[in-house]
C-alpha cells in the first residue's frame, strides 16, 4: 500500500468511521491506505460473539485472519476493507468444531466477498440511474460476473420474498378500458 492516511489508534477513529460510514456494518477504522485506483481500509469488527455456533459453548481466541470485503465506493474510486477477525477455538471436546472463525453478520454474510450494501447500491444504480452492470462492476472494482449474479439473487429474493404477492391479482396481462 502507498499511502496511509489514518493512523492506527487503540480508540476508534470517530471521524473516519463517520465517513465511510462502516458503524452500520459493525467496524472500525483501524488504518486506511491509498493504492492508486482502490482505497484500503483495515477495520476490526466492534463486537464480536465468542461462543460456538454449533454448541454455544465459550471459546478462546486462537489468532487472528484477514477478511476482504468489497464495499462501496469512496469518493469514486472502488474500496475494499481489510477486516481483521478472530479465529476461534471451540473448547468443548464434544463439539464436531475445533478451529472457525468468527461471523461478522452486521458487515457481511459468512463466505461473502461484498458487504451487505453493495448489493442495494447496485440495485440503486441500475434503476434509478440506468448504469449497466459493467458499469457498476467498475465503479465497485469487481467482476461484471459477481455483480450480475448479486443484482439477480436481489431480485429474485424481492420478487419471491412474499407468498402472498399475487394474492389480490384477479387477471394476467393488460386492462382493458
Amino acid at each position: 500500500m502507498s499511502h496511509p492516511t489514518v493512523t492506527a489508534t487503540p480508540a476508534p477513529n470517530l471521524v473516519a468511521d463517520t465517513i465511510c460510514r462502516t458503524v452500520e456494518l459493525g467496524l472500525s477504522i483501524d488504518n486506511a491506505a491509498d493504492a492508486g485506483n482502490i482505497t484500503h481500509l483495515y477495520c476490526h469488527p466492534v463486537t464480536v460473539d465468542l461462543s460456538c455456533p454449533h454448541c454455544g459453548h465459550a471459546c478462546r481466541v486462537r489468532d487472528h485472519i484477514e477478511r476482504r470485503l468489497t464495499d462501496l465506493p469512496i469518493a469514486g474510486h472502488p474500496s475494499l476493507l481489510h477486516v481483521r477477525v478472530p479465529r476461534l477455538v471451540c473448547v468443548n471436546d464434544d463439539c464436531e468444531v475445533t478451529i472457525f472463525r468468527a461471523s461478522i453478520p452486521q458487515a457481511a454474510d459468512d463466505r461473502q466477498t461484498v458487504t451487505h450494501r453493495v448489493t442495494r447500491w447496485i440495485l440503486q444504480r441500475m434503476a434509478c440511474d440506468g448504469m449497466s452492470v459493467k458499469a457498476c462492476a467498475r465503479g465497485l472494482g469487481i467482476g461484471w460476473d459477481k455483480t450480475n449474479q448479486l443484482a439477480l439473487t436481489a431480485c429474485r429474493h424481492l420478487s419471491y420474498q412474499d407468498p402472498s404477492r399475487l394474492d389480490r391479482v384477479r387477471v394476467l396481462g393488460r386492462r382493458r378500458a
